[in-house]
């Protein structure tokens, strides 16, 4: 008997999930950024990028991997959580000690050490609200998993803004996110144990060390794409001061906001794809292809658009002070069609069991980033930063095409690119055109508008296609982002 997928109705819920809670995240570091300053802001935002590293130490890999495993075999869900919970708090809680006991030989002052701290305990209260979303993943029960994400922002962002305008300053914001990440954590884990419980409360402690083991080779993977991501903030205050931080994690933010996209499509396509396919050698071009056009369709005109309204978004985004940074946002925002392409080759090679080689890449991109900011950043600042980024993200890409080479059609991928690029350009001189003679976001939604249209009108993606997808229902006869069910 024939039962639909939820791939395209968890995509769109995810998706738009992670917009209104990416949108309540932007607004507050919006406000966080021009309520503290670049320097203030900057000190912030070297404590969240030293957490965000040290986080590895408080999860290698188990997230991504217990979700493939139990994906494919649901029966073990009930047996293995438990022992996945207690691991998760075990790690976390030594990455927070490692972390709180560095934080003195660093050299920076009190403040900031404390907002390193506060961070640093956040870990353990998110690592049991991670625990808990690999139980909504495997029963594809992903809108409980949506509705936590967006709750966590909202309490995070109203605390925090709450904080700030009482008249604290950035350490008690980061405390603010410690109780946050606490109440979710506690608030996921009842819920997952009470929709799907019991639970066989045996540890099984001497299947711990095999089963990190195993899911080494996805902790390696993030590890890698984490310094990659987060160690040019840290390098940069050190090199150049947390004023420069400040700058650069504005232009920053700006254009990480819109990872959400494919991380919401590729949530939900990881646990479907995971149950089908096994070997390394399963053609995965169908689901690529699809996927990859979304998220081009997206992912260019943004770029185009960064580029030539960068100084124009900082600007009136961020203010007058954060101006200096609109030289990396022209740069950064060329990162965003490769952030996204990569993300789905990362995520596709890794249900294929080839995390192996996403790792090598995670540690080609990481040795090559930190090598080359080292010459750059104390020379260029965090413009050159952004300029590093971008190099690495295109070697990135590179590596990750030539892995899945015998998995999908390479031609078929630069021809959808081609015909995207050459509409994203012409959006683009339509911008150009106008950004000298309309406020900044009304040439946004005017080029936007038009470029929708044009994407419709072209077929590029069908009317009728997006229609299906949001009454969340897949075409007759058409392929899906995941083949159906049986």
């Amino acid at each position: 008997m024939s039962t639909r997928s939820r791939v395209p109705e968890n995509a769109v819920l995810l998706s738009s999930s992670q917009f209104v809670r990416t949108a309540v995240g932007f607004l507050f570091f919006l406000f966080l950024a021009r309520r503290l300053g670049p320097d203030e802001y900057g000190r912030y935002m070297f404590a969240f990028a030293l957490s965000e590293i040290f986080s590895i130490a408080g999860d290698v890999g188990l997230h991504e991997y217990s979700i493939r495993e139990i994906a494919r075999r649901p029966e073990e869900l009930s047996r293995r959580l438990v022992g996945i919970l207690v691991l998760k708090t075990l790690l976390s809680s030594c990455s927070a000690v490692i972390m709180v006991a560095i934080v003195p030989l660093m050299g920076k002052d009190s403040s900031t050490s404390m907002a390193v701290a506060a961070f640093a305990i956040a870990q353990i209260g998110y690592s049991w609200f991670y625990a808990s979303t690999i139980t909504f993943s495997v029963r594809q029960d992903l809108h409980i998993q949506a509705f936590l994400w967006l709750l966590e922002k909202l309490l995070y962002a109203g605390t925090g803004a709450a904080v700030l305008l009482a008249g604290y300053n950035f350490v008690a914001v980061a405390f603010s996110n410690t109780f946050v990440q606490f109440a979710g954590g506690i608030l996921g884990v009842l819920i997952a144990w009470r929709k799907y419980g019991p639970y066989v409360m045996r540890l099984d402690r001497q299947k711990w060390l095999p089963y990190l083991k195993a899911a080494l080779p996805f902790g390696l993977i993030v590890a890698f794409y984490l310094v990659y991501f987060r160690v040019d903030s840290v390098m940069i205050s050190f090199f150049r001061g947390d004023a420069e931080v400040g700058q650069y994690n504005a232009a920053y933010t700006l254009v990480s906001a819109l990872l959400f996209l494919p991380s919401g499509l590729v949530a939900a396509l990881f646990p479907k794809l995971a149950g089908d396919y096994r070997s390394p050698t399963d053609n995965v071009d169908a689901p690529f292809q699809k996927a990859g056009r979304y998220l081009l369709v997206m992912s260019l005109p943004m770029a185009v658009g960064g580029w030539l309204l960068s100084g124009q978004l900082m600007g009136f985004l961020f203010g007058a002070k954060y101006l200096p940074a609109a030289n990396a946002l022209a740069v950064l925002a060329w990162t965003l069609p490769v952030w996204f392409i990569t993300f789905l080759q990362g995520n596709i090679l890794t249900i294929i069991e080839r995390q192996k080689a996403v790792a090598a890449v995670g540690l080609v991109n990481m040795i090559f980033n930190v090598l080359i900011n080292l010459v750059i950043i104390p020379r260029y600042g965090f413009t050159g930063a952004a300029a590093t980024t971008l190099v690495t993200e295109v070697l990135g890409i590179l590596q990750m095409f030539y892995l899945l080479r015998r998995n999908i059609s390479l031609a078929g991928t630069a021809l959808m690119g081609l015909r995207i690029a050459l509409l994203s350009a012409a959006m683009g001189l339509l911008v150009w055109l106008l950004r000298d003679r309309l406020q900044v976001m009304v040439t946004v939604a005017v080029a936007a508008a038009a470029y929708g249209g044009a994407v419709l009108a072209l077929r590029i993606i069908p009317l009728s296609e997006l229609a299906a997808i949001l009454r969340r229902r897949p075409q007759p006869g058409e392929d899906e982002i995941g083949p159906v069910e049986t």
